[in-house]
């Protein structure tokens, strides 16, 4: 029994091949680093430690879809623009950048990561041109429904712009897929059903969960050594994560159960596991509870 809708059996289902994202780093910034204010869990490459930041985008894409090719027979490719807000330009500029990433017809999608107060118009206008050519996903960071806990993590938008975003967004018929930190410490249970509830009342397409990590030099990480905050055991996670998943509408696609750290830098990062590892005891818990995603999900009168 397949107890959540995994993003691998989806991408196989839509495209009848195997699909990898490419992770790029296309040099963009954040409006909260210039004002002085990044996220306080933001690391220094705004989440493109993984990307190979020093090669312009064409190479880039190139470089990954070679690695790839040696490790898959077939395989497609969606370009993902993973740091920091990458619809944080002119709409020539953006332009500009997406195009490099198409190199070729092999690559089926554009993937743009961003914030949900930087979805204007005029950028929803441009990511539709685009829709003519490869399909286009946008991913759209939340973290959580609990306006008191994105003012601490000054994310510097509320959960009104946030479902501004998406439902302007949805209209011109955008797959989206939201960010959600299931283990904040100033959340509790009851935030993350919530959380559920509202993405699956908003007809969100995909969910990355992530567990909480700290980067030293963020003003979380200052906060951790400095003993202000504590994170919850990893069984308090799993408890989190499998409440989330029976409250979630079931067609939505789960991208992410746990996070990937920084290989540096981190002052704690999955209770010391690997992302697998952490995954397989979500799955045990699923199992032992005979439960699934979307099992509670009987709230929307719809």
């Amino acid at each position: 029994m397949a107890r959540y809708r995994k993003l691998s059996e989806y991408l196989k289902e839509r495209y009848k091949i195997r699909v990898q994202k490419i992770p790029i780093y296309a040099g963009f910034t954040c409006p909260n680093r210039l004002i002085g204010e990044p996220c306080i869990y933001c690391d220094p490459t705004g989440s493109g430690f993984s990307t190979l930041m020093n090669l312009p985008i064409r190479e880039q894409v190139l470089v990954w879809k070679e690695r790839f090719k040696r490790k898959y027979k077939r395989v497609k490719f969606i370009a993902y623009f993973q740091a920091f807000s990458n619809t944080f330009a002119p709409v020539e500029v953006l332009k500009e950048k997406y195009e490099e990433a198409l190199v070729d017809d092999e690559i089926v999608a554009l993937d743009i990561s961003t914030r949900p107060d930087l979805l204007q118009e005029e950028v929803l206008d441009l990511l539709e041109s685009f829709k003519r050519r490869v399909d286009v996903f946008l991913d759209v960071g939340l973290q959580t429904v609990n306006y008191k806990t994105l003012k601490i993590l000054k994310r510097h938008h509320t959960l009104a712009e946030f479902i501004d975003g998406v439902v302007r967004a949805k209209r011109r018929n955008f797959e989206i897929t939201t960010h959600v930190i299931a283990n904040l410490p100033w959340d509790d249970l009851e935030d993350v059903i919530e959380t559920a509830k509202v993405i699956s009342a908003l007809g969100i397409d995909g969910v990355k969960i992530h567990s909480l990590y700290i980067v030293k030099g963020t003003e979380l990480g200052k906060m951790y050594e400095n003993g202000l905050i504590s994170v919850g055991t990893l069984q308090d996670y799993v408890e989190r994560v499998v409440t989330f998943l029976e409250y979630l509408n079931p067609s939505i696609v789960i991208h992410r159960l746990a996070a990937d750290p920084p290989r540096e830098g981190v002052l704690f990062g999955n209770w010391g596991l690997s992302k697998l590892e952490v995954i397989r005891e979500i799955e045990k818990e699923l199992e032992r509870r005979d439960t699934f995603q979307g099992k509670k999900f009987d709230y929307l009168s719809r």
